[in-house]
């Protein structure tokens, strides 16, 4: 019996181990497109690497994703300007990088962004994130802005598909941010199996529509 019990352990830790790990789906990969909005103006340098970054764990997961950069603010030099005016597609999603408002009597006012998402089909299209808290963060944990800026968009990008009021244990879609956990690997930033799943069904989905 020990042995047995041994064996199943085994691999109910297997199995939960890998419902957290980061995923690369084989299949077809579902698009998504953002509409990136720079209104904080952060610099064209930390942009650039906070999309790298956005986009990197949003195809870890299996999506295919083109980031349209929304107007001049923060463009590279030779980058077209993209009106972004036509009506939003239902693979689309879009982010802000706005600083905090001043004052605020919501309950998380230090929160480095917020999605908004319709209550009836717990989906939505448009998120904030707070440049300015970002890089306050940042600053104290020696982690680089553009970095932890692409995280908190892939996290927002999370609830748009997952909904709002989800959170996990670990990884990039975790409720609490600390500053003791903003210097870990790269690879503790992914979405789980199962997130990365229930993001691709929400994209095709005849229900994730803006209009």
């Amino acid at each position: 019996m020990t042995g047995a019990r041994a064996i199943q352990t085994s691999v109910l830790a297997a199995v939960l181990m890998a419902m957290t790990m980061p995923v690369r789906a084989g299949g077809e990969a579902a698009a998504l497109t953002v509409r990136l909005y720079n209104t904080a103006g952060i610099p064209a340098i930390e942009l650039a690497a906070a999309r790298q970054t956005a986009e990197s764990i949003l195809l870890d997961a299996g999506l295919s994703v083109a980031i349209r950069h929304c107007g001049r603010a923060g463009a590279p030099a030779d980058a077209s300007i993209d009106a972004c005016d036509g009506s939003l597609q239902p693979s689309e999603v879009v982010v802000r990088v706005i600083h905090g408002p001043a004052f605020t009597a919501a309950p998380h006012s230090d929160a480095y962004g917020v999605a908004y998402v319709v209550n009836k089909t717990d989906r939505g299209w448009l998120a904030t994130v707070f440049a300015d808290r970002i890089a306050r963060a940042a600053a104290r944990t020696d982690v680089d802005h553009g970095t932890l800026l692409g995280r908190v968009m892939a996290h927002e990008v999370g609830h748009l598909l997952l909904g709002s009021g989800y959170h996990a244990e670990a990884g990039v879609m975790r409720g609490d941010w600390p500053d003791a956990l903003l210097d870990h690997a790269t690879n503790e930033w992914r979405f789980s199996v199962l997130e990365s799943a229930r993001m691709h069904r929400a994209l095709v989905s005849d229900k994730f529509d803006p209009s």
